[in-house]
C-alpha cells in the first residue's frame, strides 16, 4: 500500500511540477527541468509516510479496544 501512495503521490507532484514549469516558469531556462523531478520525490515521500502514519494511527486504535 505504501508504494502505490508513493507512486499516486510521484504522480501527482510530476504533474504539478510540470503545469508550474509551463506555465509560471515559461522561459527557455534549464533550471525549471528540475522542478517536477523535485516535487516528485516529495510526492513520493508524502504519499509514502502519510499511509505509514495512518496505519500506525489506526494499528494504534485497534489495539487499544
Amino acid at each position: 500500500m505504501r508504494v502505490v501512495a508513493g507512486v499516486i503521490g510521484a504522480l501527482i507532484g510530476a504533474t504539478v511540477g510540470v503545469l508550474l514549469v509551463e506555465v509560471a516558469f515559461a522561459n527557455d531556462q534549464s533550471w525549471p527541468d528540475a522542478v517536477p523531478v523535485g516535487l516528485a520525490v516529495l510526492g513520493w515521500l508524502t504519499g509514502k509516510t502519510l499511509v505509514q502514519h495512518r496505519r500506525e494511527r489506526r494499528g494504534a486504535t485497534i489495539q487499544g479496544h
